[in-house]
């Protein structure tokens, strides 16, 4: 479930990948916000010491997803390109390793919350997560 999770998360997170100013702006500044949310998410993450700690940190991370997922589904309708690595304009690329830096954190944290998978409300979160990632797609 967490690879699902990360994998669709990038494959999300691609359409709007890296970059600053001119015909990007409103997808770089869409990125810089992902970055923040998921920076967030991992510290209270690796804060978290608890199960009742674990949820909340999921929570709030979903719930930024959810806030994303309609600027997500429209930055994926107005450049279709940047789907494709291939057709990224160079200044999306220039920020590559900030944004794979923070995913593979990200999925670090998903790993620290397998110890508390048992309670209900860390489930709750997880499936909350998914579906906001889910939702970023417009599924």
């Amino acid at each position: 479930m967490t690879k699902f999770m990360m994998y669709l998360l990038c494959c999300v997170l691609l359409v709007f990948t890296f970059g600053c100013g001119g015909k990007y702006s409103d997808a770089v500044d869409l990125q810089e916000d992902f970055i923040s949310l998921a920076g967030d998410y991992v510290a209270a993450m690796d804060s978290a010491d608890s199960a009742d700690k674990v949820a909340a940190a999921m929570n709030d991370y979903a719930a930024g997803l959810e806030d994303m997922a309609p600027r997500v589904r429209e930055i994926n309708e107005k450049y279709p390109e940047l789907s494709n690595p291939e057709q990224q304009p160079e200044q999306f690329k220039q920020t590559a390793q900030e944004h794979e830096a923070v995913m593979q954190k990200v999925g670090n944290s998903f790993m620290k919350a397998m110890p508390y998978m048992g309670d209900p409300d860390v489930r709750q979160a997880q499936q909350r997560i998914t579906l906001a990632m889910q939702s970023m797609e417009g599924k």
